[in-house]
């Protein structure tokens, strides 16, 4: 019998257990109900008023994306550039709206914000000399002193800009190499841009020895560059002597030609210029010095 006895007080003890453990999930989930539903009637407004804030943000973010995507584009802009710019304008629209939306829900939302200042603060001094070159990638692409395929020359470098990227502009020279030079260095650097006009002066100077035809020469060379169709100002073009150097009379012209004939009028002009001069007897003399020697009579 006393087994028996303490075989039903367990059973019952472990009854009243479980029995207590439903009762206090049940309590738990009923009052968990009725702070959700007071929740929802106190900010249910709120909620709905932060989910429509998000929402519409989200559009609105694209919207500007896109927008600055179809500007960029219309504007020659470097395709990188374009998706890593579009990307920052989409990303901080977002944040905004993400702050509006949990400031509107109720939630606070200081603590984010001084969590993002002290952030920012210290990527900003971390990455003091990289957002310089990002400043100055910004500025480039702003006011374009120059785009992607135009020639430049800064610091000793010339060549075709191959691509404005966010930290350096790539800068591919004659002899096929890239060179990438950092943004800062270029906005506070004088940069010449030979692609910015459609149309170019070549400068010429031509040197004839002394006892030359000057006058014959500038002939030769005015027809030269009226035969030339390339050049857009052979009827006006400015020519004459330059100076009289030592050894030489330069003579000087400047013919235009539209950006893209730069280069092939120049060396076609100076092998014309040598065969011409050649073939009229116009010297172009080499430096030499005359020598005097005074000799005393005794």
């Amino acid at each position: 019998m006393n087994i028996a006895e303490n075989t039903a007080d367990t059973a019952q003890q472990a009854a009243n257990v479980v029995q207590t453990d439903v009762q206090n999930q049940v309590t738990q989930s009923v009052t968990t109900l009725d702070h959700f539903k007071d929740f929802l009637l106190n900010h249910g407004p709120d909620v709905i008023y932060a989910i429509a804030i998000f929402i519409i943000g989200r559009y609105v973010a694209r919207a500007f994306k896109n927008l600055a995507v179809r500007m960029m584009t219309h504007a020659n802009y470097d395709h990188t550039v374009i998706t890593f710019v579009s990307q920052l304008i989409y990303y901080a629209i977002m944040a905004l709206v993400l702050l509006s939306a949990l400031n509107k829900a109720g939630i606070p939302t200081n603590s984010f914000l001084a969590a993002f200042g002290a952030f920012g603060l210290a990527v900003g001094l971390a990455l003091q000399s990289n957002l310089s070159n990002f400043a100055s990638g910004l500025l480039i692409l702003i006011f374009k002193p120059f785009k992607a395929g135009d020639w430049i020359a800064i610091g000793g470098v010339e060549g075709s800009v191959k691509g404005i990227q966010m930290m350096s502009t790539a800068i591919t020279t004659k002899d096929n190499k890239t060179i990438f030079i950092p943004n800062s260095s270029i906005t506070s650097s004088q940069v010449t841009n030979s692609s910015y006009q459609q149309e170019r002066y070549i400068t010429f100077f031509f040197d004839i020895a002394y006892q030359n035809d000057h006058h014959k020469a500038i002939e030769l060379l005015k027809q030269i560059f009226r035969e030339d169709k390339r050049i857009l100002n052979a009827d006006t073009l400015e020519i004459g002597i330059r100076e009289f150097a030592e050894s030489s009379v330069r003579i000087a012209a400047f013919p235009k030609v539209a950006k893209e004939n730069y280069y092939p009028v120049y060396y076609d002009t100076m092998s014309k210029v040598k065969d011409t001069f050649d073939a009229n007897g116009i010297d172009i003399p080499y430096p030499q010095r005359v020598i005097y020697i005074q000799k005393n009579e005794q």
